[in-house]
């Protein structure tokens, strides 16, 4: 089985085990899951594109974030519902970790490297999510408008 093939399963078992943990409705499961499963998917296809961090994770949390909003629609639940666990898979704990090592041991120029990949990824991730938002609400709005105009 590939390395990335393994990842992205269990990327999705996390996403599955923080819905639960979460304490999400049992119905939510299955639409948390597949929201994961899209953050990854999308995280590895970019990843594979483009050598940065930045881009892969900014765009998984676009998809997360899409995919959430079409599930609250549908479920008639709050999208956040549906973002954070759908988000965990891309938290970048490995990074965080040794940088906290590195404070530990006195390697400060690796620890700082490691902190500027953390921070890196955590506004890559942040920033999909706001940019889906702002594009929902931009959406929505304009349709509104496009609807009132017909009615007249």
């Amino acid at each position: 089985m590939s390395d990335i093939i393994v990842k992205i399963i269990f990327g999705v078992l996390a996403t599955f085990g923080f819905a639960v943990i979460f304490r999400l409705k049992p119905s939510h499961w299955p639409f948390a899951t597949i929201v994961g499963l899209g953050a990854c998917v999308t995280y590895f296809l970019f990843n594979e594109v483009v050598n940065s961090v930045f881009i892969p994770n900014i765009m998984a949390a676009l998809v997360c974030s899409f995919l959430s909003e079409a599930f609250a629609r549908f479920c008639k639940a709050p999208a956040t519902v549906f973002i954070l666990p759908g988000c965990i898979a891309l938290v970048p704990g490995s990074t965080l970790y040794y940088s906290m090592s590195n404070l530990l041991n006195a390697d400060y120029a690796a620890a700082a490297q490691n902190l500027l990949v953390t921070a890196e990824v955590a506004i890559a991730i942040g920033g999909g999510i706001i940019i889906a938002s702002l594009l929902k609400i931009v959406v929505f709005k304009t349709m509104d408008k496009i609807k009132s105009k017909c009615n007249l």
